[in-house]
This record gives C-alpha cells, sequence and structure tokens, in this order.
C-alpha cells in the first residue's frame, strides 16, 4: 500500500468509494475543499460528508486544532467494524483501537507522518469493542484548504484479517515445506548410513565370541546409539512427511483401549489418565504404529507440563467441518472427522509459542532434554494422513491438542493373517538385489549370503532388467525405491511382475513420496534402516505365503 504515486491531498484509499469515478479512484481529481468553520457532523448537506457517511468503507475525521487530535466524525461502516456507538468514537484519539499486540513501531511510523502532515498507509492489529482482534489498513491522508492550510485528516480503512490470515498460512506452509523438503533429505541419507552401522553390527554380533564381554558390551552400545539414530530419523521423516505409512482401517477407541498399558506407563505414577470414548466414533485409515507414537509424543508432553502431577483426558468424538467447532475448519477440508483429543489440567501453553509448538527443533525443555521433534512428527504425521493436529489452551486451564483423521467407510474388523510355515529351500535361493548406494549394496549382499542365499548386485534399475534378460532364474528382486536413471524401484517391480512372474518382489526404502507409496502398495516393504533378522523374515514371508511366485 505505497503512496508514490499520490499527490498531497489526495484522500488516497477508499476515495472511489465516494467519487464512484476510475478518476477519481486515481487521484485525478482533486478532494472537495472543506470550510474548517464547520465541524463535519453539523454539515449534514455538506456532499462530501454525506457520501462518507454512506459508504460501505470505514472512515474518519479527525481535527489536528483541537487537543489530541480527536475524532470529530465517523461512518456507519466504522461503528460496524469496531463495535463502538459512534457517541463513544467522537472526541476520542484513534489510540482507542490499539491493544496489547499493536505493533508499537506501526504506531510510531503513523505517528511521524501525522506529525509531518504527510500521507501514510499501514497495516496495523485493531481491537474491536468485544476485545477481538482485526488487521486494519489504514490509509491517513491530510486534508488542505485552498490556501495550504491543514485543516483534518481523514482516514480510511479496511478490515483485512481475512488476506492477512491467508498470506499468513501461505507463508507457513511453504515455510513448512521448505523445512520438510531439507529434513527429508537428510533423513534420507542418514538411514543409509544407518543401514551400514547397524548391519555391520549384526555381522560382527554373530562373530564375537560368548565369552567376550568386553567387545559384547561395545557392539551393543554401538548398536543402542543406532536405534536412537533411527528414531531420530523417522521423527524427521514423520514431519517432513516423507516416512512410509502402513495405514489400515480401524476405529481409534479400540487402538486406545490396546495401547493402554503403554499409555499408562507414559503419563507416569503421579498422572492420572482418563478416557472418555465415543461409543459410536467413525473409523478411520491410519498407520497404527504412526498414530501410537503421536498418542505417546502428547501424553508425554502433558506429563512434563503437569511436572509429574495431574490429570490427562483422552476423549473422542466425531466432527463434523466447518460446522463443527473445533477450530479446525479453517485448515482442514469440509467433511467428516475422528476427533482425538488430548487435554491436561497443567499451566497451559504460553500464548507466544503456540503458533511455533509443531514447528521442528522448538522445545521448552532445558537443553539435552528435548529435540523439538516430537511434536513436528505429530503435524507431519497428521497431514501425510490427510488430517491435522492442533494446539489451543482450554478454558478452564492446561492445553489441549486434537487430532483430526479423516472418516473411512468400511468396517474396522481385522482379517488374521495366514500362519506361515516355513519351508525347506531344497537348494540356494537366488536374489537380484538392487541398490545404488555403494556401502549399502555391499552390506546387503553380504547379510544375505550370510544367511544362506545366492545374491547377485547390480546398481540401477536398467542393469537389473538386463541381467533378467539373460538370466531369469532369481526367487527375489531385493530393490532399493529410490534409484538415480528414470526408473524407480516401483516401476522396476512393475516391469519385473509383468514379464517375469515367477520371481518375487521385495522392496525398501528409508523414504517415501505419496506418489511413489502409492505405487508400492502393491508389494511388500522393508524399512531402513533394517537388520538382520528381520530381514529374513520379510524374506521368508515373501517366499514362503501361499501363492508366491517361486
Amino acid at each position: 500500500m505505497g503512496t508514490e504515486d499520490r499527490p498531497t491531498g489526495s484522500l488516497g484509499m477508499g476515495t472511489h468509494d465516494l467519487a464512484g469515478t476510475a478518476e477519481f479512484e486515481r487521484g485525478h481529481v482533486p478532494p472537495p475543499v472543506i470550510d474548517h468553520r464547520v465541524a463535519p457532523h453539523d454539515a449534514p448537506h455538506d456532499i462530501f460528508f454525506a457520501a462518507v457517511k454512506t459508504t460501505r468503507m470505514p472512515m474518519i475525521v479527525t481535527d489536528p486544532k483541537r487537543p489530541d487530535n480527536p475524532i470529530i466524525f465517523c461512518n456507519e461502516a466504522f461503528t460496524f467494524m469496531t463495535g463502538y456507538e459512534e457517541h463513544e468514537i467522537v472526541g476520542s484519539n484513534c489510540r482507542f483501537l490499539q491493544g496489547p499486540e499493536t505493533d508499537r513501531d506501526i504506531i510510531d511510523q503513523l505517528r511521524a507522518a501525522i506529525a509531518k502532515r504527510e500521507e501514510v498507509a499501514v497495516e496495523v492489529l485493531n481491537y474491536r469493542k468485544n476485545g477481538s482482534t482485526f488487521w486494519n489498513a489504514l490509509f491517513v491522508s491530510p486534508v488542505f484548504d485552498e490556501s495550504g492550510e491543514l485543516l483534518y485528516f481523514f482516514g480510511s480503512q479496511l478490515d483485512i484479517s481475512r488476506r492477512r490470515e491467508a498470506e499468513e498460512a501461505l507463508h507457513e506452509a511453504q515455510k513448512m515445506e521448505a523445512v520438510g523438503k531439507l529434513t527429508g533429505g537428510i533423513a534420507h541419507d542418514f538411514n543409509n548410513l544407518l543401514q551400514v552401522i547397524l548391519g555391520y553390527v549384526d555381522i560382527l554380533e554373530a562373530k564375537i565370541d560368548a565369552s567376550d564381554r568386553g567387545a559384547r558390551r561395545a557392539v551393543d552400545a554401538i548398536a543402542m546409539s543406532a536405534n536412537r539414530g533411527a528414531t531420530l530419523t523417522q521423527q524427521l521423516l514423520a514431519f517432513a512427511r516423507k516416512q512410509e505409512l502402513r495405514d489400515r482401517l480401524l476405529n481409534f477407541n479400540q487402538l486406545i483401549s490396546d495401547f493402554r498399558p503403554i499409555l499408562d506407563r507414559t503419563a507416569g505414577e503421579g498422572v492420572t489418565l482418563r478416557r472418555q470414548l465415543d461409543d459410536h466414533l467413525w473409523n478411520c485409515r491410519i498407520d497404527p504404529v504412526q498414530a501410537e507414537m503421536a498418542l505417546l509424543n502428547i501424553i508425554g508432553n502433558g506429563r512434563d507440563a503437569l511436572g509429574g502431577s495431574g490429570t490427562i483426558t483422552i476423549s473422542t468424538r466425531n466432527a463434523v467441518l466447518p460446522e463443527d467447532a473445533g477450530g479446525a475448519s479453517l485448515k482442514l477440508a469440509p467433511g467428516e472427522y475422528a476427533a482425538i483429543s488430548i487435554g491436561d489440567d497443567g499451566p497451559g501453553i504460553d500464548p507466544t509459542i503456540v503458533d511455533k509448538i509443531f514447528d521442528p527443533f522448538f522445545t521448552t525443555k532445558e537443553m539435552g532434554k528435548g529435540t523439538g521433534l516430537g511434536l513436528a512428527m505429530v503435524y507431519g504425521f497428521m497431514r501425510q494422513s490427510g488430517g491435522l493436529a492442533t494446539a489451543q489452551n482450554q478454558e478452564g486451564g492446561g492445553a489441549l491438542f486434537t487430532l483430526y483423521f479423516p472418516r473411512a467407510s468400511g468396517s474396522s474388523a481385522e482379517r488374521r493373517s495366514p500362519v506361515i510355515q516355513p519351508r525347506s529351500r531344497g537348494g540356494v535361493e537366488r536374489v537380484l538385489m538392487v541398490e545404488d548406494q555403494i556401502e549399502v549394496g555391499e552390506l546387503g549382499q553380504e547379510m544375505l549370503r550370510d544367511l544362506g542365499y545366492d545374491v547377485t548386485l547390480v546398481n540401477s534399475a536398467r542393469a537389473a532388467l538386463d541381467v533378467l534378460a539373460g538370466d531369469s532364474d532369481f526367487k527375489l528382486l531385493f530393490t532399493d525405491i529410490l534409484m538415480p536413471g528414470g526408473m524407480n524401484g516401483v516401476g522396476l517391480a512393475n516391469a519385473v511382475k509383468r514379464d517375469y512372474p515367477r520371481t518375487a518382489v521385495l522392496l525398501t526404502t528409508g523414504f517415501a513420496d505419496e506418489a511413489i507409496d502409492e505405487g508400492a502398495r502393491s508389494y511388500e516393504l522393508i524399512r531402513k534402516p533394517y537388520r538382520r533378522a528381520e530381514l529374513n523374515e520379510r524374506i521368508r514371508q515373501v517366499l514362503d505365503k501361499p501363492g508366491a511366485r517361486t
């Protein structure tokens, strides 16, 4: 809202409402000359003030000749915007609209322009009579008579709260997306490093003599630290919405009931964990492991806020947005959601940080006691699940976190997986492994050989297809998803499924993308970093399950 092209004396923003012509809006028509000997509210027949009074844009006039530059005129649009009556406004300085969160630098800028008798355009946070705030786009212009004497200051205004909220939401989304891409890339590379560390830990562990306690303690320490690093990368990927989700249809009430012992232990002995579950809660389609982690993170935060003593309440309900008053209607598509709320009776969230609480690496804990990734992981998981996580303070005190999961149709009754009966391989089974990272590939090859498989290692999808074209006698294709060269692991798996139906497929990744994840749902997947025993178990599940292409 610049002032460069506005000539001195122009009424500025909103003048087109007065004149109703494009020429007046551009400032090509000078404002009417006002008789300063007559106050505006005493001149009902003045055409200028008659027009100002009826326009729908909020407008005021102040008199700099009187002490404290009071308002001497306001139109009905201004009283409607602020909630004050005309008699409460006239005679007061404009500062009555200011409040605790009003930017003082903006006010100083406005005050300086008035002192210099200059036009000024600002956006300032103002307060209505009922205490609510609104963003006010304010343009103030001095009004002079023909001799150049200052008569009045004219202020035209506009409530731009919706525009500001939309801009802030867009900025927040862009910031989270940028940080998400960065953290997702870091976590992907870090997972490959952890895969090498944990893989060789398993190999070393198998070769260390049971009596060598020192060496075994050292290996265990390496494995423990690497596992903690793996947990950290999963939090990063969850925030970035790049972790692989294995969702299924379930009812959150059942998840809370099944998970009760762990939730109670997380809350601690001094904290009472209450449950208020809606018996008719809608089903949703989510990854139960990630949902459990989200619950643990929020309950852990509540326990810390309570200082180990108090009450945490988990409640569930059905929510229809935007009709539901849950506070998430502005950031979620209209529809039906299963809402899970976790509230505590602690001190609540500091209002100055409530909008930062889901930011990555933001923590109020002492140095070394928190990574600031727990709630960021919750936020990322909810967005990847098509829902939303919100945080606010309750009226009666304490913090309230709410998770909104999109409603899913169908029954949540689980199918029991068939019991897998391992069978004798009757010879060495051949595995074609595809991995573009040299260290990860060499490790995987050694692990598979140690498990008794005959392994051929290649570093691209194209190389794998070339091998199969000359020798298709492979029981299993074990391939990473993300690879250079134009074809990823999902594309390779699809080609193998089409051209070599007798070859089973197992995918692996430490990173996921929505498009890739959708294509990978047809195949078994093991997440990096995986351990030796886990890899063996997943391979046997693929090769030994009924109907396997072996």
